[in-house]
């Protein structure tokens, strides 16, 4: 469940995992914040990373996204993924 500035939960069949919202370096167009949430879950699902690292992931990713006018107009390298999540989150997702 996403709530915006408030972070996101991930409920899994035996917890709940409070994920805290990334900080976007400007907020400019919320629109395909949550395809980009959505895009680091699932990256982080299919890269077997546990429940809390993807959800930073998509966090992330959505903080990525409201900086960058347009829908989907942005194209970060994993590398400055990296930088980025390293620099949020105190580790390396990778």
């Amino acid at each position: 469940m996403t709530r915006g500035g408030e972070g996101s939960v991930i409920y899994t069949t035996d917890k709940q995992v409070d994920i805290p919202a990334a900080r976007p370096a400007v907020i400019l167009d919320p629109t395909g914040c949550g395809d980009a949430y959505r895009s680091g879950i699932l990256y982080g699902i299919t890269h077997g990373l546990d429940w809390e690292t993807s959800g930073r992931l998509g966090s992330l990713m959505g903080a990525i996204k409201i900086a960058q006018r347009g829908g989907q107009n942005h194209r970060p390298s994993r590398d400055e993924v990296a930088s980025a999540f390293q620099a949020e989150f105190g580790y390396d997702f990778q």
